[in-house]
């Protein structure tokens, strides 16, 4: 029988450390003689995203719980955000390939977490993950669904945190290259706030978090000098929090601090955004890089 973990539900748990070096995007490393994960296949497919969150939805409908998955369950998708731009730590959103009729499903997405703070040498934006879950855990850190593995906070709270980064070389599998996959990438377009998922609750869930979206709409603050996340607004999450206007509904641009994304300046005028849509208390967008941010002429 599967255990289900939530905060104060377990008080013995295994813990380790991989630390993995990265440079700036500037000095992008070479790593084609050099493989992190398993050279040989994992094993076929047996479970999509979008029926993983089904299978396990008792641990997805809570705040941080997660379960062990205790046999070869072997899920699948796409990279479409990771590292690079430095604003989504140990992270990497995958994203569900519907074959039937060729596209990769921005709204089928789930996090793959990794302990490692240079993850994008290794998982470029359109490569093909194959993931043996065995072992691993799924669940929600909040209310993010989330593939890794529990930790105690400084709190000593348990948490759903990153896998170890050696276990990249048993239990993840890298499918073709990222050019077989990288133009069947389109974000969902939410250019104003009519969509369902801004006025029904029952939209606001991890059946449809995280998305890969990308939005039209306003700073509350824009002022063309503003940056995103100056290091002296940080909160304890080593992040910043800024409004954002779709229409008449508001969403929240989250932005760590010291890294590329974060020195952007907030336009004053309308802007798209691309990045990984979440749920938490309201809707949350994270850039993934610089590149993220386009200003609409008016």
């Amino acid at each position: 029988m599967k255990k289900i973990f939530h905060i104060g539900a377990l008080t013995l748990m295994m813990t380790g450390i991989a630390l993995s070096a990265c440079m700036d995007d500037h000095d992008a490393p070479d790593v084609s003689n050099y493989s992190i994960t398993k050279e040989t296949s994992v094993g076929d497919t047996t479970i999509s995203i979008r029926n993983l969150k089904e299978k396990y939805e008792s641990v997805f409908t809570q705040n941080n719980a997660f379960t062990m998955i205790e046999d070869d369950e072997i899920v699948e998708g796409v990279v479409v955000a990771n590292d690079k731009g430095g604003n989504l730590y140990q992270t990497l959103m995958l994203a569900q390939y519907d074959a039937t009729y060729d596209v990769v499903d921005p709204a089928r997405g789930i996090v793959l977490a990794v302990k490692s703070t240079c993850l994008y040498p290794y998982f470029a934006y359109g490569q093909m993950v194959r993931v043996n879950l065995k072992g691993l855990y799924v669940g929600c850190y909040s209310k993010l669904p989330k593939i890794g593995q529990p930790y105690y906070t400084s709190s000593n709270n348990l948490r759903l945190g990153p896998m170890l980064f050696e276990l990249c070389k048993t239990n993840i599998y890298l499918v073709g290259k990222p050019s077989d996959y990288i133009n069947k990438i389109k974000p969902f377009e939410i250019k104003d706030d009519s969509h369902e998922m801004f006025h029904q609750t029952s939209y606001q869930n991890y059946k449809n978090a995280p998305m890969l979206v990308t939005v039209t709409g306003k700073f509350v603050l824009g002022d063309d000098e503003t940056i995103l996340a100056p290091d002296e607004l940080k909160d304890a999450g080593m992040g910043v929090d800024r409004d954002f206007k779709i229409g008449n509904t508001t969403i929240t641009v989250r932005t760590s601090t010291q890294n590329d994304v974060s020195f952007l300046k907030m336009p004053k005028g309308t802007v798209k955004l691309t990045g990984m849509l979440s749920f938490y208390d309201g809707w949350q967008l994270q850039l993934r890089s610089v590149d993220d941010m386009e200003i609409i002429k008016e």
